[in-house]
């Protein structure tokens, strides 16, 4: 019962995210603890290491190991709430580890919906899939949405860009994720996620060229994932 208790307390601190319906079906490779509601949350790996054209090894091993921080912390906060909850603890420092708990799930599930959608030579867009006309339904034009991408991509802020859909109309809409679980359209889907705090790319591009960054990501998005995502 402890550990399903500590279920709940995940549950309220990612409402953010919309997780009762859409996120899940986002998850295309789920971690090691997928169908054991007991199990702690493990990293998943990523062939990253050597890195990608654009995005050097160095910073990419930075940034996986960065992800594993926030599995890591994800199981420290259950376990603290867990025990607080059992013992009818009501604090203000319980009230922060709960809100904390949002920020560090949805730091942990934004990062694999990233990684798991990279590869060295990305799947190019499939023409006749559903996405890709509902992008073009939507934007036009599959670069006219790119550009509109890039722009949420490219705004002053802490975040990610995000293309979503909302699962009750079938709408696609670019978004913005503020820190990771702030300014989300609850319940939506997401297909795509781009990272642009400033760990994932200032090492190798500065603090100024956010938008050279997200050119080089374009070409190393796998599209076959994300589509399987819509």
């Amino acid at each position: 019962m402890e550990r399903r208790e500590a279920l709940g307390t995940l549950a309220a601190g990612t409402l953010g995210l919309g997780l009762a319906g859409g996120w899940a079906q986002a998850q295309n490779a789920p971690d090691a603890s997928a169908g054991d509601p007991l199990a702690e949350y493990k990293a998943r790996p990523f062939p990253l290491e050597a890195g990608l054209p654009g995005l050097s090894k160095e910073m990419l091993g930075e940034h996986l190991a960065l992800y594993k921080g926030y599995v890591a912390r994800c199981n420290a906060l259950l376990k603290e709430l867990q025990a607080a909850e059992k013992a009818a603890l009501a604090s203000t420092a319980v009230q922060e580890s709960r809100r904390r708990l949002g920020f560090e799930f949805s730091g942990m599930r934004l990062h694999e919906l990233y990684f798991s959608a990279l590869q060295e030579k990305g799947a190019a867009p499939g023409r006749t899939h559903p996405l890709q006309a509902a992008i073009a339904a939507g934007w036009g034009s599959f670069d006219a949405w790119w550009a509109a991408f890039k722009t949420t991509a490219t705004m002053t802020g802490i975040g990610w860009a995000a293309l979503v859909k909302d699962p009750i109309n079938g709408r696609l809409m670019n978004a913005w994720f503020q820190d990771h679980e702030n300014a989300i359209p609850v319940g939506t889907v997401p297909l795509l996620v781009v990272d642009v705090w400033e760990h994932a790319y200032v090492k190798d591009y500065g603090a100024t060229a956010r938008a050279k960054y997200v050119d080089a990501i374009r070409p190393l998005i796998d599209w076959g994932v994300v589509e399987k995502r819509y």
